[in-house]
């Protein structure tokens, strides 16, 4: 089963789940998918949303009740744990509202922060900041990003001799480089 043919079948409670695993791409799936009138807009921004939300509810509660034991079982994330929390001592209010945007770390975050002081409230309340423009923008996005696949599809017939030229250059772009490199190479 694909991914698009999944959230076509489950919907939105597809797009909420889904966002524990593959965030952006299940968001900008649905979000093709609303375009395509399959699923609604705003039902996938709500989802979206609410999946977000839930994800990082997740991660933070475990930080919280199991952090030291996880920890114990992943001695990878100890590093990243250290580098958020000595982060999160100077800044953490922005960290909170940001950390989406922490590629790598988003997963990490929330759970460094359930490892830390700060109120299950506090971070719930700010996190709604940055789960609402998360869920709202990325859904946006694949359903914009529909909209120009569908028009570029459309007038596909107009461009195919532009973009098989563009096609054979970047081919002979990327073949001049390499046997660049390799020549400069011991």
């Amino acid at each position: 089963m694909t991914l698009e043919s999944a959230i076509a079948t489950y919907g939105y409670l597809a797009v909420m789940l889904g966002i524990f695993v593959e965030g952006e791409a299940i968001v900008l799936t649905a979000g093709f998918l609303a375009y395509q009138e399959i699923l609604k807009l705003h039902w996938v921004m709500i989802a979206s949303v609410f999946g977000s939300i839930l994800t990082y509810q997740f991660f933070f509660l475990l930080g919280r009740l199991k952090g030291r034991q996880v920890l114990n079982h992943r001695p990878g994330w100890q590093s990243r744990v250290n580098r958020i929390r000595s982060l999160l001592e100077r800044h953490d209010t922005l960290i909170i509202l940001g950390y989406r945007g922490l590629f790598g770390l988003r997963a990490i975050t929330p759970f460094a922060l359930g490892m830390t002081s700060i109120s299950y409230l506090r971070f719930t309340l700010l996190d709604l900041i940055p789960a609402t423009i998360w869920g709202i923008g990325v859904s946006w996005v694949g359903y914009v990003l529909g909209k120009g696949a569908d028009q570029l599809l459309v007038n596909l017939e107009d461009y195919q001799l532009w973009l098989a030229g563009a096609m054979v250059l970047v081919g002979m772009l990327v073949v001049g480089l390499y046997a660049r490199h390799r020549m400069r190479s011991p």
